[in-house]
């Protein structure tokens, strides 16, 4: 056997490993090992989402095999899946993307295990917990997630009286204003499988096919159109033909001149979680900002319809 790191970071450390097979033939695997008091909480997320996206599209995931702990090594936690060559730093085209995504969302809608909103399993955005608690709404869902990585941004980054206020009307006026009608007046969400965390890092095409790969998922089982908020930031450099080609293969959800808004709605999981795991002031702001919009554009009676996101 051999074993070669590939990547590491202040979360984990990667590898490749090679295994000699009994017929001759060799066997490539991954490895994603680290430690502390977290560290088996995160690699039990990471092999539990992955291993749900696989049942879905095994095409398109590292086949997952095992999550554990060293034996010999003390508190450190591993996940094993087989090794896939990929490309780095490519971002993929649109309608590559929007295949990929939309299979995932496709074959699993409506497949949730209790057909509630959740995921059996906590999962971990880097090291930050997310509360993936079955609820069955999805309003509700989406509350009690976002409250969770609120109070984490808070613990981390310590009271700010701005963010605090913003926070409340986002949670007690925004989310119910935005989502509360995906689920009223006849209309109702199907839970599908989602990634969560599909930023350029975790999804990229194999070396060998150029058929996209995801990976590293924060799954759960909730609205599609949740994962879409990921292109709305221009820091992952995705954008409106993403949404655009991924829109030709799933309908927008009801009522369609919110889907702006409820896009914006979900994308400030992603500056809450960049404000947490970064702890900056810059990323802090960049929250503020964003919630403010949102706050304004629920006040002044700002209607959705565009026929693209307004602040990509």
């Amino acid at each position: 056997m051999v074993k070669e790191i590939v990547g590491k970071s202040s979360l984990a450390t990667t590898s490749k490993i090679t295994i000699g097979l009994p017929d001759g033939t060799k066997a490539y695997l991954f490895q994603k090992a680290a430690c502390g008091k977290t560290a088996g909480a995160i690699m039990k997320g990471s092999f539990e989402a992955d291993r749900a996206l696989f049942a879905f599209v095994p095409t398109r995931v590292p086949r997952p095999i095992a999550s554990g702990a060293y034996v010999n090594v003390p508190n450190t936690h591993f996940y094993l899946s087989d090794f896939v060559k990929m490309r780095d730093n490519t971002l993929p085209c649109p309608s590559s993307w929007a295949a990929a995504v939309s299979d995932l969302y496709l074959n699993s809608m409506g497949r949730s295990p209790t057909g509630k909103f959740g995921f059996p399993t906590t999962t971990h955005l880097a090291d930050v917990p997310v509360d993936n608690t079955w609820n069955a709404s999805w309003e509700s869902f989406w509350t009690q997630q976002m409250k969770s990585l609120f109070n984490q941004e808070e613990r981390f980054n310590g009271h700010d009286d701005e963010v605090s206020v913003l926070r409340a009307t986002y949670l007690e006026k925004v989310v119910p204003r935005y989502l509360r009608p995906l689920e009223v007046d006849g209309r109702s969400i199907s839970p599908c499988l989602i990634h969560s965390d599909l930023w350029p890092g975790n999804i990229k095409p194999r070396a060998d096919t150029d058929e996209l790969c995801m990976f590293d998922a924060c799954a759960y089982w909730g609205h599609n159109e949740a994962d879409l908020a990921i292109c709305r930031n221009p820091r992952y450099k995705l954008g409106y033909p993403f949404i655009y080609e991924y829109q030709k293969r799933v309908p927008v959800s009801e009522p369609e001149a919110d889907f702006d808004a409820r896009n914006a709605v979900y994308a400030i999981k992603y500056h809450v979680l960049l404000s947490a795991m970064h702890r900056n002031k810059i990323f802090r702001d960049v929250l503020i900002a964003e919630l403010q919009s949102l706050v304004d554009r629920l006040d002044d009676g700002t209607e959705s319809g565009h026929d693209q996101p307004s602040r990509l």
